[in-house]
């Protein structure tokens, strides 16, 4: 009989991390050993084993890993878009310098292998299903009650695989523009799917960019498919759970990574870019989640998992909040921890004054500025906390307090994963890339006039009458990219991707007024991928040092 190996805690509390000392890509977690029939008598085993492969998103390792939320900070200060001028902890600093750690290059490589290896057992587990639940979306009619549940959560299982190879791809792979080969030739990450469960491998070799990206396709397909049908026959528990909107973004968003660079057609005589354009239209069809006004902008502390356009989130509450290691602690000043210590994080000067410069963005009320002063009143000026984000990301109950006494130390801000303003942007930048620049500039307009200063019409109309060529229209992507999403994990990946050097402000603490990106000296934190940790090419057997040459 076949064994599938699960902690008993499992199904309550997630699935454990593999051992330190095996291959991060180790198939099984270590726990006790669950028979499959004893796996399908559990009350809704699948819902539980998923659940826990979502807890991932939010575990606490330590001040500066956990979860999701850290890897978004540590993109983020790489790239320069968010900048320390102080460190009295540490925490991060490493990445301020423009530096690879090998403890972050381990931690992503095992963050992201460990949500594939977790979703490939749960695959395992409904693999016998699965024609029967391709069948019920072909014939339309509704099949079992067990199916029905079956293919809701094999949906999402497929999503989060896809997702969590994408990016590790942005992480350990060169921008598309940059590889020293082919896509079917240039060497990546190893690939593993339930097939590789089932026959028990202990590692595998280095896929191609190819593979990999045709593996990510064929994942997000189908869950489309999958949580399209069944998400209609049943309820959504929560925005944690991935549902088809969702995982059309999240597949649009590979795509723009993907690129066109070799003319190459993805499915159904369509590139890339026409795929991304395609979920993102299907999204905004749907019209499910509603873009944040002008007039909520400073209002919401970008921290509740209720707000309209929210799409993918946790609810942080008592039982799951990881207090000081937080983002809210990392980045907040009204909330007790290393920011409102001294530890500010905010936006580079630089990218602050480009938005003041504008005369129409709104965004600008998102930050302090030079002298620490708060354009929306939330506590008193402090240089010290210049250009901090406490117009974007704050707690509302401690919005004017600023002493470490008065704070907030509930920690219950809630974290936020995607939001529908990233199909305006990845709709820009796909019809940009596509040769419509009439479309780029549409989807830009659709977010950003709902991000015009009041009586700044003009200003705005002025801007947006320059957006009449290849490079104006890609400029304004760009700044939009790292303005809209700054503090949401997307900065690196957008100059990365469109080969953007950064020229850094005042407020870095080694790299302040440097230039930073394609051509730079600092070129390389930019420009190449983290290295594969040794851990993993010292257990994995196939990773042999002259399949590793064209590596970091």
């Amino acid at each position: 009989m076949r064994k599938i190996k699960y902690l008993f805690t499992t199904i309550v509390l997630g699935l454990a991390l593999t051992s330190c000392g095996d291959s991060f890509l180790t198939q099984y977690p270590e726990g006790g050993v669950l028979l499959q029939d004893q796996f399908d008598k559990l009350p809704d085993n699948l819902k539980g084993s998923i659940m826990g492969i979502y807890s991932k998103l939010y575990e606490y390792g330590d001040h500066d890993t956990f979860g999701q939320r850290s890897i978004d900070m540590y993109g983020d200060i790489q790239s320069g878009d968010m900048a320390m001028k102080k460190s009295s902890y540490g925490w991060f600093e490493t990445y301020e310098r423009g530096l690879f750690r090998a403890y972050a290059s381990g931690y992503l490589w095992s963050y992201y292998y460990e949500i594939i290896n977790l979703t490939n057992i749960n695959a395992m587990a409904v693999e016998d299903n699965v024609k029967e639940m391709t069948d019920a979306i072909t014939s339309g009619e509704t099949p079992s009650e067990a199916i029905v549940s079956q293919g809701y959560y094999y949906g999402q299982v497929l999503a989060l695989r896809a997702w969590a190879y994408s990016k590790l791809l942005d992480f350990y792979c060169d921008p598309m523009d940059a590889l020293t080969s082919s896509m079917d030739e240039e060497l990546a990450i190893p690939l593993y799917t339930e097939t590789e469960v089932k026959n028990g491998a202990l590692g595998a070799p280095l896929a191609t960019v190819s593979q990999v990206y045709d593996r990510i396709y064929e994942d997000f397909s189908l869950a489309i498919d999958l949580l399209n049908f069944y998400g209609k026959l049943n309820q959504r528990g929560s925005k944690l759970e991935i549902d088809a909107d969702v995982t059309r973004l999240m597949l649009a968003y590979a795509m723009l990574n993907h690129g066109n660079a070799e003319g190459t057609i993805i499915a159904d005589g369509k590139n890339a870019y026409e795929i991304a354009l395609e979920q993102v239209e299907a999204v905004l069809a749907n019209n499910k989640y509603a873009p944040l006004e002008a007039s909520e902008l400073t209002t919401t502390g970008f921290m509740d998992v209720n707000a309209s356009n929210w799409m993918w989130a946790e609810d942080v509450t008592v039982e799951n909040t990881t207090a000081l290691g937080s983002f809210f602690g990392q980045v907040d000043i009204h909330t007790y921890s290393y920011a409102a210590a001294g530890d500010v994080k905010g936006i580079d000067a630089k990218l602050y004054a480009e938005i003041a410069a504008t005369g129409w963005d709104a965004r600008v009320k998102w930050f302090r500025d030079a002298n620490g002063e708060s354009a929306i009143g939330n506590g008193e000026t402090s240089a010290g906390r210049a250009y901090c984000p406490d117009g974007k990301f704050y707690c509302p109950k401690t919005k004017t307090e600023t002493k470490l006494d008065k704070v907030d130390r509930d920690w219950l801000c809630d974290n936020v994963f995607m939001r529908i303003e990233l199909a305006y942007l990845i709709g820009a930048e796909a019809a940009w890339a596509n040769n419509d620049l009439t479309g780029a500039v549409n989807y830009l307009d659709q977010l950003c006039q709902r991000r015009i200063l009041d009586g700044k019409d003009a200003e705005y109309n002025t801007w947006k009458g320059s957006l009449t060529g290849v490079d104006e229209v890609k400029t304004a992507i760009i700044y939009n990219w790292r303005v809209e999403m700054w503090g949401e994990g997307y900065g690196l990946q957008t100059l990365r991707r469109l080969s953007k050097s950064n020229s850094l402000g005042s407020n870095h603490l080694s790299r302040a007024d440097s230039e930073v990106g394609p051509g730079a000296s600092s070129d390389n934190y930019m420009r190449y991928q983290c290295q594969i940790p040794t851990s993993e090419t010292r257990y994995n057997p196939y990773l042999a040092t002259t399949e590793l040459a064209n590596k970091p």
